[in-house]
């Protein structure tokens, strides 16, 4: 037998404000208070061009959010601090659902909070929060009216920030808003400022066209067993620069046109040993574009909206799917990988090919052609084509794989690369003719013997070359090339190589080394 004996309270505990600050970074705070004028604007009809304001003041650590989405009615100004409350409902195609995200932006972001509001060209109200608001137990909090500002405005006024801005912060939040929102500023009704200076929507779209492998664009619709539905499109293709250091490839996904994860590349989207292999360079071509439009509550973000919830139902239904396609174009990238430039690059249009997808549930197909056979990595290349060589003569294993190294350089997006190159090459071309006097010249040297010939490159030189036949040009060009890396080591100047040089210096340590030992390099 069971009866009541009293209630308990459920109200939350303000320590739940405590408990996101360290949490929040600035982006993401911003984002959030972006989201609430956005769907502000959804709500009441686009009646007008929507314009959001950022003003992040240097000089007095301060930072000001207006827009002109309408403002707040005076019986729901509860929202703006209420954990939960939120007048979005789970159906609507909204990005602010879970009834959070101002509440933790402002709290995230400054000690002191003034949120200025007027619905229509109604009164004008404002609430104001801080941090000794925060340490009592009252959930009360007074609004006033105040002098009116521009009707349907909404001005969030932030002081005391937690965290500095600078400059460097400012570009970084004007680039993250620029591809966060690019599709909603890509509609001549939405325009971002940041200090007074337009937001340039950033999109991922620069695609190849290489020849019956061109992007494809897939679309379905994904039905619930509610009965709600996503209408689901990725984008799937090459691109038309490798990207390795910046991390631009992988997956990105847009809920409702606002990107949530950029550049993603985990187990979740494939990205694993024996799916689409671990994020490497030789990838670095493929993007996946997933773009999902439905009710709030059907989209897989996280409640920051700065990734996805893999274990939510809709991307628990489309993974297997989505997995498939990043595998195939991965593949694509890695099998033409070493002809990017002749196979990829130089196709800068075409067409993008559509694909209906009936059932994105049960569908495993990508509409690919059979992919390219599989090239061998240079790598693998010139370890095959030495074998023999490297058997009889271990001591040239590291010559050969010396080459592997910078070739593998030349691809990454390095500014200093062929500086790097050219240390590698010159030390290459030392060590070398070392193992030459060493195993190959027929000659006895003692350690003492080589330590004082090594003091002195010339001397090193004019001792291979008594034991050889490489050419008086050849000479010349290691002379010439050895001076730069002196340049670079010991001169105020750095010297500067270019890739004509670089590309030439190479061939002629390629050519001592299958003079010296029979290495080839011509695969």
């Amino acid at each position: 037998m069971m009866s009541q004996v009293g209630e308990v309270s459920a109200l939350p505990s303000k320590r739940i404000y405590h408990s996101i600050i360290a949490d929040y970074d600035l982006k993401m705070a911003i984002c959030e208070l972006i989201d609430s004028a956005i769907d502000l604007w959804l709500r009441d009809g686009k009646q007008n061009a929507l314009t959001i304001h950022i003003d992040m003041n240097l000089d007095q650590q301060m930072i000001a959010v207006s827009d002109n989405s309408g403002g707040i009615k005076e019986g729901d100004l509860n929202l703006v601090v209420a954990p939960g409350a939120t007048t979005n409902k789970g159906e609507d195609e909204v990005i602010g659902f879970f009834g959070v995200g101002t509440k933790r932006a402002v709290v995230a972001l400054a000690q002191e909070v003034k949120i200025t509001t007027r619905y229509a060209d109604g009164p004008c109200y404002e609430v104001r929060l801080d941090d000794s608001w925060l340490e009592t137990d009252d959930w009360d909090l007074p609004y006033f009216r105040v002098a009116d500002i521009s009707p349907g405005t909404t001005r969030i006024t932030l002081q005391r920030l937690r965290s500095p801005i600078t400059e460097k912060i400012i570009t970084i939040v004007r680039d993250h808003l620029g591809a966060t929102y690019a599709r909603f500023l890509n509609d001549s009704e939405v325009s971002i400022f940041v200090n007074s200076s337009l937001v340039v929507p950033r999109e991922f779209e620069n695609w190849s066209y290489p020849p019956n492998y061109e992007p494809r664009l897939y679309k379905s619709v994904l039905t619930m067993p509610e009965g709600d539905s996503v209408r689901v499109e990725v984008l799937a293709g090459l691109v038309n620069e490798s990207s390795p250091t910046g991390g631009e490839y992988g997956v990105y996904v847009y809920c409702n046109d606002r990107l949530i994860c950029r550049g993603l590349k985990n187990l979740d989207v494939g990205f694993s040993k024996g799916l689409a292999g671990q994020p490497h360079p030789s990838v670095s071509i493929m993007r996946v574009l997933v773009s999902l439009k439905g009710p709030a509550e059907l989209m897989p973000w996280n409640s920051t909206k700065s990734n996805i919830n893999a274990n939510h139902r809709t991307f628990v239904a489309l993974r297997d799917w989505l997995v498939q396609i990043v595998k195939e174009f991965a593949s694509l990238a890695r099998r033409l990988e070493g002809e990017w430039p002749e196979k990829v690059f130089q196709y800068a249009s075409g067409t993008i090919i559509e694909h209906d997808i009936a059932n994105i549930r049960t569908s495993r197909r990508s509409y690919l052609p059979p992919l390219p056979a599989a090239r061998p990595r240079i790598g693998d290349r010139l370890a095959a084509l030495n074998r023999s060589v490297i058997a009889e003569k271990p001591w040239t294993t590291g010559l050969e794989e010396s080459i592997v190294a910078v070739n593998i350089i030349s691809k990454l997006k390095l500014k200093q690369k062929n500086r790097i190159n050219l240390m590698l090459l010159d030390s290459t071309l030392e060590i070398a003719f070392k193992e030459f006097l060493v195993h190959e010249s027929g000659e006895q040297y003692s350690e003492t013997r080589l330590q004082n010939l090594f003091k002195n490159r010339v001397e090193v030189q004019q001792e291979v070359e008594r034991h050889t036949t490489v050419p008086d040009d050849v000479w010349k060009k290691i002379s010439f090339y050895y001076g730069l890396r002196t340049k670079l080591v010991h001169e105020k100047a750095s010297a500067g190589i270019t890739d004509e040089e670089l590309e030439d210096y190479l061939s002629v340590v390629e050519r001592v080394l299958e003079d010296l030992f029979g290495l080839r390099f011509d695969a």
